[in-house]
């Protein structure tokens, strides 16, 4: 059975109970802690058998986000998602959907360490739109950029929840920069890793995957990313980055 977000049962608990060390719920944790389930473009459901939540999915917009277990009933969700109008879902890739969207996947990564520097850099904390500036510039097929305008509104509002944080390096422009794409109390999800081309092969990258990481770590949280499939295998692997599980994205 799935059941809507409501104010008759408290989601909160439940995404806060089954979040912990899980990048899929670290997201949705995230996401909650900045919209939350009064908004019209967001909302939040619980799966449930008769003696416990087996699975959380969150929306926003056409975009989901399924925290599922080896007890979600996946067919109920293929269905749900596809009645629901799902234009991307991004899930544990262990678990397979009927959903009529594309599928591709790749690497979970983790860290819980902190990682040792062989080259220093000056970071800043670069502005919403000098990094998507970059991002535009790096764009590719595993890497795809929203719209200036609901990229800014979205990041925007997240930086003043406290619930994603960026950093860069600085040439004449920004030229490199990470950022964390969700933070819950225990995690935090990487993403838009960005080197101008100019400026690769610096070592600015790495430099800033460790620099954030060891802030992360240094809060107690567990470091996950997403890889693209075959991509960047030898650069992660230097890092020290451990294999964590398989992610899935299904998409039109």
């Amino acid at each position: 059975m799935i059941k809507s977000a409501g104010d008759d049962f408290n989601i909160e608990y439940f995404i806060e109970t089954m979040s912990v060390g899980n990048p899929f719920g670290c997201r949705i944790s995230s996401l909650y802690k900045t919209y939350d389930y009064h908004l019209p473009f967001v909302d939040y459901w619980i799966q449930a058998d008769n003696h416990r939540c087996t699975s959380i999915i969150a929306r926003l917009e056409t975009s989901f986000i399924l925290l599922l277990t080896d007890y979600s009933d996946l067919e109920e969700i293929s269905s749900f998602v596809r009645v629901s109008g799902a234009v991307s879902i991004i899930c544990d890739g262990r678990y397979k959907l009927d959903c009529g969207l594309n599928c591709i996947g790749g690497p979970i990564l983790s860290s819980s360490v902190i990682m040792e520097f062989d080259k220093d850099f000056a970071v800043i904390s670069p502005t919403v739109k000098e990094v998507y500036e970059l991002i535009s510039k790096c764009a590719s097929k595993n890497f795809a950029v929203p719209s200036y305008d609901s990229f800014t509104l979205d990041v925007s509002h997240k930086l003043n929840k406290n619930t994603v944080r960026m950093y860069g390096i600085k040439g004449e422009s920004l030229s490199s920069c990470i950022m964390t794409l969700a933070e819950s109390n225990d995690c935090a999800v990487l993403g838009a890793l960005a080197t101008d081309p100019e400026y690769r092969n610096m070592g600015q990258g790495a430099f800033l995957i460790k620099y954030i990481n060891n802030i992360l770590v240094n809060e107690g949280k567990t470091v996950f990313l997403h890889r693209a499939p075959d991509e960047n295998i030898e650069f992660y692997n230097k890092l020290g980055f451990d294999v964590y599980g398989i992610w899935a994205e299904y998409k039109q």
